[in-house]
């Protein structure tokens, strides 16, 4: 199914838009995260699949930056190996591999396959969005590979929000940081007051141990790519 996305505005008006297929054998989570998309004002879905068999045609169609690909898509299909094929013929294409469950020996050949993510399909929007935006970025380069086994099985490789001990509530409020928007616009949206929100913040500059608005964002883009940051507030 071919889908023409919509454009959002917001407050980076001039970022580029980013383009995404999904290619998940169930309707309803993709509707589901085609909704959730949409949402964010730099992301539009231009199509969904139910399967993998038209994927290569509907790329020569109507190309696209980011294919959120279900690892389990039914009989006969063969997620890495769609995988391997898209890569093969756009290498500019970034394939993230979504599963209901993440595995390390899945990871091993996911990663073999060319995908440049694996994350499980519960994963906070606020994380999935961060990583297609790292993704998507030509400032960032290649970046690491993101699994998210570590918030399952390990302490140490979780997100950072997770890893810093950040509470729902503010980690509620560290994604609207990421989507630029003020404290003000922040308690409109969460309906709580100024004085919370302005609570929250500074919470999370502690606990991310950061002293602006900006570097907790960065800290975040850069953890979640895989790339060091430095206090001073600039990626290294």
């Amino acid at each position: 199914m071919l889908r023409l996305g919509t454009r959002r505005l917001g407050p980076a008006m001039n970022r580029r838009l980013i383009r995404l297929g999904i290619v998940d054998d169930h309707p309803v989570f993709r509707l589901g995260l085609m909704r959730t998309f949409e949402r964010e004002y730099d992301l539009t879905v231009l199509w969904e699949l139910g399967s993998a068999t038209e994927l290569l045609q509907m790329l020569e169609a109507c190309p696209v930056d980011v294919i959120l690909m279900d690892l389990n898509l039914g009989p006969d299909q063969d997620a890495l190996a769609a995988t391997k094929a898209v890569r093969a013929r756009y290498d500019s294409v970034k394939v993230i591999v979504i599963s209901a469950s993440v595995d390390g020996e899945v990871a091993t050949a996911v990663r073999a396959a060319g995908a440049s993510g694996y994350l499980p399909k519960d994963l906070a929007v606020a994380d999935m969005v961060a990583v297609i935006r790292g993704l998507a970025s030509p400032n960032l380069g290649t970046l690491a590979f993101t699994n998210m086994l570590g918030s399952r099985q390990d302490a140490n490789g979780t997100l950072i929000s997770s890893r810093r001990g950040l509470t729902r509530r503010e980690r509620e409020v560290l994604a609207e940081l990421r989507r630029g928007r003020t404290n003000k616009e922040i308690a409109a949206r969460l309906g709580v007051s100024l004085t919370t929100v302005n609570k929250h913040v500074q919470q999370v500059l502690k606990k991310l141990d950061v002293r602006t608005r900006a570097q907790a964002v960065a800290v975040v883009n850069a953890e979640t790519s895989g790339r060091p940051f430095g206090v001073g507030g600039s990626l290294r």
